[in-house]
């Protein structure tokens, strides 16, 4: 009884290790290449060939179908890659994911090649690496020996997995669990499905396959079913990551499960068709080898087979999840901004600082039209509904203000460097002044609630004077908005003059309107309601030189880091 608890003990901590050293190999290749993955990712995506291959190589170096798929899931869904390209990279990722496999395989060589077999060189790899990372204080060399560090845990974890099931090679039950397996295909998938789904990992569902292959016990036609059953389970936890995402996110992990569940559908098809002459073959015990070849052979067909049909299954996707009706005025721009901010993507820090500057962008357009709706109330036609407009979305811009902050924050605990730290909070800092900006906006519209309900009018001096320094406020914010896109020294330029010009008119103005009233022609609310819109907009030229600043000191700060690295 003793020997079969340790046994038993041993296979589940061998999976441990497994699961272990595969999460402490891919965090550590994903930190090193993820950067570059995100690069590759997004230019060579276009064409479907080469996107299959970028996404085999992904997953190879990930070391998981699942994650690349996840991270496609992001992307789509931060509109960083198109939907239709995402077909390519999950297909490779299938392709990509069947390498472990032939690791795994290693173990059948013989004494020959000892040298290569995961139990001779994963101690000393384990060791070695270890070793490293406890005496060095190099990061970077850190993070290289935690990879190997995973390598040397996965086929330690693979050792002991086949060290706890050897003893039970020929056992009864497990022979005729295998048996009925074979002969039943359904269960089969079923029992590959729940596997990986319990594991979040097809990759380390097969190598427990391979594991019990190496000790006599399955049979080929259980072994392909619950294959099969594997590659449909690795699709839930792309969809589970999905629930959170927009439309493009969920098509996505829709598209992978179409993938796979055809691929399996047209497996199982032919193989009933051929059963009669396949029938003695299939019940013969299969070779961690020949698991291997099935498992790549699988991938590859079903990617030439349905590569034609990519487009279609797209479609598909379109029609399962149509688009919504959203007019401008239904538009929730923190729902948007919170689909668009994907946790996925913190995978890749470079690319999630990227996107959030991106998106940034579009939550700063979306103030500048608020404030240009404010205004609009101001120097044109004013009503209560209108006025009730520029509050609605001012309540949109809050809301974003704070899904932008948190996000960056979760940004800022990941592993940066110098730069990528100051962008960071460069962007809270931006984040800060866009949000006042609305905030002056809903300012002003109060100011055209006064003069709505107070029927005021200024004076034909003042309608030009308040119509020109609203004129260079909005062009200054635009020119802050081109700061924050790309940092140009043009736009940077333009947001100093304007700000400078609008504090000397906001003192020319104030005396000018003060002598108006004085003189009777302008009234005292006219006067108050006046000079709090010109104060408004000059604090609104404040924060945009503040966006400028933040542009400038990013120029300055690469000038200096470059020459520094």
């Amino acid at each position: 009884m003793i020997e079969h608890f340790r046994n038993i003990f041993t296979f589940i901590g061998g999976v441990g290790m497994f699961l272990y050293g595969m999460k402490i190999m891919s965090d550590g290749l994903q930190k090193v290449a993820g950067p570059k993955l995100a690069n590759v990712l997004k230019v060579l995506t276009a064409n479907k060939f080469t996107a299959i291959i970028v996404g085999a190589l992904v997953t190879v170096v990930v070391h998981s179908s699942a994650a690349t798929t996840v991270m496609v899931v992001g992307f789509v869904n931060a509109g960083i890659m198109k939907l239709n390209d995402a077909v390519g990279v999950i297909m490779g990722a299938n392709i990509g994911t069947t390498v472990t496999a032939w690791l795994v395989a290693l173990a059948e060589l013989g004494s020959v090649v000892e040298i290569f077999k995961p139990d001779f060189f994963a101690p000393i790899i384990f060791g070695i690496s270890s070793l490293i990372v406890v005496f060095t204080k190099k990061e970077k060399t850190k993070t290289t020996a935690n990879i190997f560090v995973g390598v040397g845990l996965l086929f330690i974890g693979l050792t002991l997995m086949s060290t706890g099931v050897s003893p039970y090679a020929k056992s009864k039950v497990f022979v005729d669990a295998f048996e009925v397996l074979g002969k039943t295909p359904i269960l089969a998938i079923i029992a590959g499905m729940v596997v990986t789904v319990i594991l979040s990992s097809s990759t380390a569902s097969v190598s427990i396959l391979q594991t019990l292959a190496l000790a006599g016990s399955v049979s080929k036609s259980a072994a392909c079913f619950i294959t099969v059953g594997q590659n449909v389970g690795t699709c839930v936890t792309t969809i589970i990551s999905s629930t959170n995402s927009g439309k493009n996110g969920k098509r996505t992990a829709l598209l992978h499960l179409l993938f796979n569940v055809l691929g399996g559908l047209i497996f199982s098809i032919v193989v009933l068709v051929l059963y009669p002459w396949l029938k003695d073959f299939l019940a013969t015990r299969i070779t961690l080898f020949e698991i291997s070849l099935f498992h790549t052979g699988f991938n590859l067909a079903n990617t030439l087979i349905l590569l034609p049909f990519s487009n279609l299954m797209v479609d598909i996707t379109k029609k399962i999840i149509p688009d919504g009706d959203e007019s401008e005025e239904e538009f929730n721009l923190s729902e948007k901004t919170q689909v668009i901010l994907d946790e996925r993507i913190l995978a890749q820090p470079a690319l999630a600082i990227s996107t959030v500057r991106n998106e940034i962008i579009f939550y700063a357009n979306y103030t500048l039209k608020n404030l240009r709706r404010a205004t609009n109330l101001i120097i044109g036609d004013k009503n209560e509904e209108l006025i009730r407009d520029v509050v609605t979305h001012e309540e949109q811009i809050d809301k974003t203000t704070n899904i932008f902050v948190e996000y960056l924050a979760k940004i800022n605990n990941l592993s940066l460097n110098e730069q990528e730290h100051m962008e960071v909070e460069h962007l809270m800092s931006i984040c800060s002044d866009i949000e006042r900006i609305g905030d002056h906006a809903e300012n002003i519209s109060e100011n055209a609630d006064q003069m709505l309900r107070y029927e005021v009018v200024f004076s034909d001096t003042g309608k030009k004077e308040m119509e020109n320094i609203v004129d260079i406020t909005l062009r200054s914010v635009e020119s802050a908005i081109t700061c924050v896109q790309n940092r140009s020294v043009d736009a940077i330029k333009n947001v100093r003059d304007c700000e400078a010009e609008v504090d000397d008119l906001e003192d020319v103005y104030r005396a000018n309107h003060i002598k108006r009233m004085s003189s009777g022609d302008c009234n005292t609310m006219a006067g108050i309601v006046f000079l709090d819109v010109i104060g408004n907009l000059e604090r609104v030229t404040d924060h945009a030189n503040n966006l400028a600043d933040y542009a400038e000191a990013e120029n300055s700060s690469r000038v200096v880091l470059n020459k520094k690295y």
